[in-house]
């Protein structure tokens, strides 16, 4: 025996009022045959939907199993088949992580070399700056020498008969100093807290 279940409008409990078409089928029922021809299977196979329970309404007296087909049982592969699909699969594996590693180290390649060429290209800055200062610092030094032998500025050039040489002092005696105990005196009044 099946199973049917009320696929009408009211929501009430009763089955009192239950219409044979009503009921939906949930499992097929066992007296009907099993075989049936092509064209009574595609009469069955039309039934129309029923708008308020949203499912295919199909008549109990209507009925009818699918036939159930066996698909083919796919052939065991051989052993040399099954080794080489292995080895594929392995390979493609190595293949991917080879890929991902060449991958990385081209990144890194790359980036170190953006990294060299930024670091060589301040290092050529500072080359430049430290040459330019260097410049100026020599102008400076020029200017200043000319400066110097200029006679407006009132220097006299060195003679060596108005060197003055001086002897060295005597050695002084080593003075201990002494030590004497401090005493403290009283405060009049504290520092503060």
């Amino acid at each position: 025996m099946g199973f049917a279940a009320r696929a009408d409008q009211d929501r009430d409990d009763n089955t009192g009022g239950s219409k044979k078409q009503n009921l939906v089928l949930l499992r097929p029922i066992k007296s009907f045959p099993r075989t049936l021809t092509s064209v009574s299977s595609q009469a069955a196979l039309r039934v129309p939907v029923d708008a308020s329970a949203k499912t295919m309404a199909i008549p109990s007296e209507r009925a009818v199993p699918a036939e159930v087909k066996q698909l083919p049982k796919t052939p065991r592969l051989p052993l040399g088949l099954k080794l080489l699909v292995g080895v594929q699969q392995g390979s493609t594996v190595l293949t991917g992580g080879l890929v991902a590693t060449a991958l990385v180290i081209y990144s890194w390649t790359v980036y170190l070399d953006k990294t060299v060429a930024r670091s060589f290209q301040n290092l050529e800055t500072l080359k430049v700056s430290t040459q330019q200062v260097t410049t100026a610092n020599e102008t400076l030094k020029h200017s200043m020498a000319q400066q110097a032998e200029s006679p407006a500025a009132g220097f006299k050039p060195l003679e060596p008969k108005r060197a003055i040489f001086l002897s060295p002092a005597p050695a002084r005696p080593l003075v201990k100093p002494e030590l004497e105990p401090k005493v403290h005196s009283p405060m009049p009044h504290p520092l503060g807290y």
